[in-house]
């Protein structure tokens, strides 16, 4: 089964669970990451943004609270129906709330459509990424901007090891357990173990076309926050 289908089948099966999971597995960094994300984004309101591989939501949050109108999709449409629920929740009432269930290679909507996109912890996890940022650069204004938050590499060698440790042995065993679903983390030691650093991922977008590419490491580099933008029309973006 191709990584791509077999990584929905998994979290097709967890949605229910998947926001507990997502708050015990990231030792409660993820409100501290997405923070930056959403900061670094540029959402405000009057922009429109897209938040691909949205998850149960909380991203798109992020981007909401900052006043932007937020269109989210996701590869498992079950991962989109609490979004709605926690909006309310929330009290972002104002909110132009639309889920798609879209592949991130193969996105529903017009080009040059948005002035944003995030994609959070979603990007390890698309089967052919240079599809991925061909589309990202069709839907995006000229001058919009990419923010990429995911997993990375750590830059101390001690904390390489604790994080190997735990995202390789334990994540899986715990992730398995918590979701009821022994296998729903399986595929996340080869994930992990080939998914690029920080400058490769870097180097993914300028190859793709991405003007003003640059990353910067969280928490010791657990986490790697990356931006970039499509080219102005008529040139790049100075």
């Amino acid at each position: 089964m191709p990584e791509g289908h077999r990584v929905q089948s998994m979290f097709s099966g967890i949605a229910h669970r998947y926001d507990l999971l997502n708050h015990v597995l990231s030792l409660g960094l993820d409100f501290y990451w997405w923070h930056r994300m959403a900061a670094r984004s540029g959402a405000c309101p009057g922009r429109r943004m897209l938040d691909v591989a949205a998850g149960t939501g909380d991203s798109t949050v992020a981007l909401a609270k900052r006043g932007a109108e937020v269109v989210s999709t996701d590869f498992t449409h079950a991962m989109l129906t609490q979004g709605p629920e926690k909006f309310r929740s929330k009290g972002l009432k104002n909110l132009i709330w639309a889920s798609v269930g879209a592949d991130a290679q193969r996105l529903p909507f017009q080009a040059n459509h948005f002035d944003g996109i995030t994609i959070c912890y979603g990007i390890r996890n698309v089967e052919q990424r240079s599809l991925a940022y061909a589309e990202f650069l069709r839907v995006l204004k000229p001058g919009g901007g990419l923010t990429i938050l995911e997993f990375s590499r750590p830059k101390w060698s001690w904390l390489r090891a604790l994080y190997d440790f735990y995202s390789l042995k334990l994540l899986p065993r715990i992730g398995g357990w918590i979701s009821g679903n022994a296998s729903a983390y399986t595929y996340l030691p080869e994930s992990i173990r080939e998914f690029p650093d920080q400058i490769h991922l870097a180097q993914e977008l300028e190859q793709a076309g991405f003007a003003k590419v640059h990353w910067t490491n969280l928490s010791g580099g657990i986490v790697a926050l990356h931006t970039g933008a499509k080219p102005a029309q008529g040139g790049t973006i100075s």
